[in-house]
């Protein structure tokens, strides 16, 4: 017992220490991730104004903010029980992969999982992130001026996540979730023109400024979660249906600066339901609960503000073609709710003097933030191969096709895993 609240003690006090780190993206010398688009945007070197600031800041909180939604396993995946006629059986449909089954592992076993997800994001909020146009006002050396450029964004996120799960009595079962992730992300400032302007705001001359270009990299442990599931109901003919509800806690004990955790705690309180045949259909339902994190505060001039959290969703059903493979596929649905979100606007600029006739005006392409509350929808489908009969061995693989365009989306996302059980003494 004194063991279990030394561990929990040391994770609270891990995640005070992540939620509490803010950062001065004008400072010199090595910036954590977060920083690089107002690095290369120059809205955070002293000559920004605060709108550009802040939008370069809201880009990158958008992104961080919503890594936090990915599709995750809260379950190391084992093989569910029937009880035919009074005898226990093992039901040869291996389940789904990202979502959790409303079953137990059993009383004294232990489930040790291990998977990859691989994620390369190419839009946000239904932005090209090769092409985000972005526009703010400067001003230095007693002179002002309109900076247009385009931002191209790459972003490639890979993640490795440890999973143990073990059957507690009353058809409980508990399951610590051990991420790890290497973040990789470039951004650079292309087709950057200034638009110098007089007194009175109008065009006097442009000129044409230098490409840029910085590259970052970070790896780390990223927001350890305890998930505590408990099965309510199972019954029905042979015990095929099934139902179970649990909560997640997640503790922001990875370096939300560097894209490695979301720089809150979470609460994720589920309820999942299924019938257990060859076709296996099943369902979940949550809500995901944030708490502040510097991550919608990049710069550490300002509060911070609570991460979007939300309704989600999932549905799908299993195929076991046989008793060592299994064909799942879900739709899973995320809502983020008054999350920070970007659009395409414009700038107008007047020239003091028209450069041809008729043309009196310029106009800048630009990014504006608001506050939106959107669903995002994924296709998750895969396999699971028990190779061995006796041995509970359970390979899987899947692919996460994403159903619309809304928040931060990635091109298809390849995953996979392995997971063993036994039973502990």
């Amino acid at each position: 017992m004194k063991k279990c609240k030394l561990m929990v003690l040391l994770l609270w006090c891990a995640g005070c220490m992540s939620a509490q780190a803010q950062v001065d993206c004008s400072a010199t010398g090595k910036l954590p991730l977060v920083c690089l688009i107002p690095f290369t945007t120059n809205a955070s070197v002293g000559n920004a104004g605060l709108t550009g600031v802040a939008t370069a800041a809201a880009i990158d909180g958008s992104i961080g903010a919503q890594l936090s939604q990915l599709p995750l396993a809260v379950s190391a995946p084992g093989t569910a029980v029937l009880v035919v006629k009074g005898n226990p059986q093992v039901f040869d449909n291996l389940g789904p992969i990202l979502l959790d089954r409303p079953d137990s592992v059993g009383r004294g076993n232990l489930v040790f999982g291990f998977n990859f997800q691989q994620f390369t994001f190419n839009h946000l909020d239904g932005i090209d992130l090769a092409s985000v146009p972005f526009a703010y006002s400067a001003s230095g050396n007693g002179s002002s001026q309109y900076i247009e450029q385009q931002q191209h964004i790459s972003f490639k996120y890979n993640q490795y996540v440890a999973l143990a799960t073990y059957g507690l009595p009353k058809n409980t079962d508990v399951t610590v979730i051990v991420p790890y992730a290497r973040v990789s992300i470039g951004a650079g400032a292309i087709s950057a023109t200034a638009y110098n302007l007089n007194t009175q705001g109008q065009i006097v001359s442009t000129n044409a400024i230098g490409d840029s270009y910085v590259p970052g990299f970070a790896s780390g442990i990223g927001d350890i979660s305890v998930n505590v599931k408990h099965v309510l109901w199972s019954g029905g003919d042979g015990g095929r249906g099934s139902l179970a509800a649990g909560g997640v806690l997640r503790v922001p004990t990875g370096d939300a600066l560097n894209y490695l955790g979301s720089g809150a705690y979470g609460v994720n309180l589920y309820a999942l339901t299924s019938y257990k045949s060859r076709v296996s259909p099943h369902a979940k339902i949550a809500y995901q609960w944030n708490t502040n994190s510097v991550l919608l505060n990049p710069s550490g001039t300002g509060p911070n503000k609570q991460l979007p959290g939300g309704v989600q969703f999932a549905a799908g059903a299993d195929y076991g073609v046989n008793r060592h493979l299994t064909i799942s596929g879900d739709v899973i649905s995320t809502q983020s709710a008054n999350a920070n979100s970007i659009s395409i606007g414009t700038v107008s600029l007047n020239y003091a003097t028209p450069p041809t006739p008729g043309t009196t005006s310029a106009t800048l392409n630009t990014v504006n933030t608001f506050q939106d509350t959107y669903t995002t929808a994924n296709l998750s489908t895969g396999l699971k191969w028990k190779p061995f009969r006796r041995m509970k061995l359970i390979l899987y693989g899947n692919v996460l096709l994403p159903l619309n365009n809304v928040g931060l989306r990635p091109d298809p996302s390849p995953s996979g895993g392995i997971s063993y059980s036994f039973k502990t003494r």
